[in-house]
């Protein structure tokens, strides 16, 4: 079988949103809630900003405004990444390979459209990416394996001749619900986290090829 597309997750996957993520959300929600822990911000990453307000006000039995969250925090993250944003050689190497073999490529992620697209041009990438699934393109969020759905409909591709790219279980978990083969690279907060549904675990892109992403589906 031929792999007929490679859908990567944005966030701590194309850039290393998670490590500006947490510092800002640790800040917000520590005056908030001094009992929080870092495990449980480090289990907030990955998840929509919805799913982590409720899982905070239901934990910590507080009233956390979404809106409030999501500004507060995004702003800082924004325009502390805009001063230090660099390419993953490794994944500069890949998407070439790729190119070359023909094998289209999307985004499948949790954050906003905007937000996705402003980092890729800022990165010099978009033109590698035929689509943006983001948050604003479904209804139900990783976990929930719409987002891979969508993603493989709209490249009119097959899932389970696919190869998803994934830093968290959740990611991973909406990859595998969908029908995808998944390469999970965990980002630093989830080093301790049980990716044994991935098809794959390795360390960064340097340890990833054509031919790997390939042998996952034949």
């Amino acid at each position: 079988m031929a792999l007929d597309a490679v859908f990567f997750d944005f966030d701590g996957v194309i850039v290393d949103t998670p490590t500006y993520y947490f510092k800002h959300m640790k800040e917000y929600l520590r005056e908030r809630t001094p009992g929080i822990s870092d495990d449980d911000i480090s289990g907030l990453l990955g998840l929509t900003f919805s799913k982590k307000v409720e899982h905070i006000n239901e934990r910590y039995g507080i009233k956390i405004d979404r809106n409030h969250f999501v500004e507060a925090t995004s702003a800082k993250v924004m325009e502390e990444m805009g001063k230090s944003l660099e390419l993953d050689r490794g994944l500069e190497r890949l998407l070439l390979g790729l190119r070359a073999e023909g094998v289209p490529c999307a985004i499948a992620s949790n954050n906003s459209k905007k937000n996705i697209e402003f980092f890729l041009g800022r990165l010099g990438i978009s033109g590698f990416f035929s689509r943006v699934i983001a948050y604003d393109d479904v209804r139900d969020w990783k976990p929930h394996p719409e987002t891979y759905i969508v993603a493989a409909k709209a490249l009119g591709v097959r899932p389970g001749n696919s190869v998803a790219i994934e830093d968290t279980v959740v990611g991973v978990e909406s990859a595998k619900g969908a029908g995808m083969k998944c390469v999970a690279i965990p980002n630093k907060f989830a080093l301790k986290h049980n990716f044994g549904i991935a098809d794959l675990v390795i360390r960064n892109f340097r340890e990833l090829s054509v031919k790997k992403l390939e042998g996952l589906v034949q």
